[in-house]
């Protein structure tokens, strides 16, 4: 656990801007940046005024944990004079409003706090409610209601769904509180926050595994052009050697003589095969008399001229 104060856009500890909490590669992350310019924290804060105004004062506190890490800022603007919570637990990044006027009630002590914004059972989503709201009024969207005319792009899409999953569940639960939480967390503001992650986060990855599925499909396809030019080469040695065995004269003819003449047999016997090929037909011969697997019987057919 250290207090950091490199984070800070003007060194008094307050965000002034929410969008400067973003996903960040891990040799930036406030875990690593604590530990190289960070102060340990020698002695736990008790109180909420005691932790604000350390942060006001150093900077972000940053707490890492096996499971998760939380960093804690003093925010100004409407939420002036609370804390926000930043949990992040591998790519799932979650922020909550730690509010002064109900930290005693809730938690009791920085401890606790600290203790249950760490776990899993960490529900609130005041910020991120406020943020989809922003983000709306800012895209001039109306609310739930789909505007024919107008062309979406992906980030509308998904802040028009979580606003019209609020209004579903304001029309059927009304002010229950205590599912209130659970439903903004689950079907509204969660889906468009894990869009977001998969865009930051997900999708390179993706592309690179399209790339590479594309580029192991050219390798299967520059597999298959090898078989097929091997295909070639034997048949048409085999239909070389056919006529020269059924008439000897043409032994004394030149290989590229005889060569068009097979490959024509060759193309009539399998079309589909030499659909490409049968002007590489020099190429062949210069194989036939250079690979091994061609060259002692090669010079069998043709003695004098191949």
């Amino acid at each position: 656990m250290k207090q950091d104060d490199s984070a800070c856009d003007d060194g008094s500890g307050t965000i002034k801007n929410l969008e400067l909490v973003h996903w960040v590669e891990h040799k930036e992350s406030f875990r690593l940046v604590a530990r190289s310019e960070g102060h340990p924290v020698e002695q736990m804060y008790e109180t909420f005024p005691e932790l604000y105004e350390a942060i006001s004062e150093l900077g972000p506190l940053s707490i890492a944990s096996p499971k998760a890490d939380v960093a804690l800022f003093a925010i100004s603007g409407e939420f002036d004079g609370h804390i926000m919570a930043v949990r992040q637990s591998g790519r799932n990044i979650r922020r909550f409003l730690v509010r002064e006027d109900f930290f005693d009630a809730l938690y009791g002590s920085v401890q606790n706090c600290i203790d249950h914004l760490l776990s899993n059972n960490a529900l609130d989503c005041e910020l991120e409610l406020k943020h989809l709201c922003d983000m709306a009024h800012e895209l001039h969207l109306q609310g739930a209601e789909i505007d024919q005319d107008r062309d979406y792009s992906r980030l509308e899409i998904d802040v028009t769904a979580a606003l019209q999953h609020i209004s579903i569940f304001e029309d059927h639960f009304g002010d229950n509180a205590d599912a209130f939480n659970i439903f903004e967390l689950g079907y509204s503001v969660g889906r468009l926050f894990s869009s977001a992650q998969n865009l930051v986060s997900l999708e390179p990855d993706a592309r690179k595994a399209r790339e590479y599925e594309n580029s192991y499909k050219d390798r299967g396809k520059m597999g298959k052009s090898k078989d097929r030019k091997s295909q070639r080469l034997d048949q048409l040695f085999e239909r070389m050697a056919q006529l020269v065995e059924s008439n000897p004269v043409l032994a004394r003819m030149k290989p590229i003589e005889v060569a068009k003449l097979a490959v024509d047999d060759a193309a009539k016997e399998n079309p589909s095969l030499w659909s490409q090929g049968r002007g590489q037909v020099e190429m062949y011969l210069t194989t036939y008399a250079s690979e091994a697997k061609y060259k002692s019987r090669y010079r069998e057919l043709f003695p004098k001229t191949g």
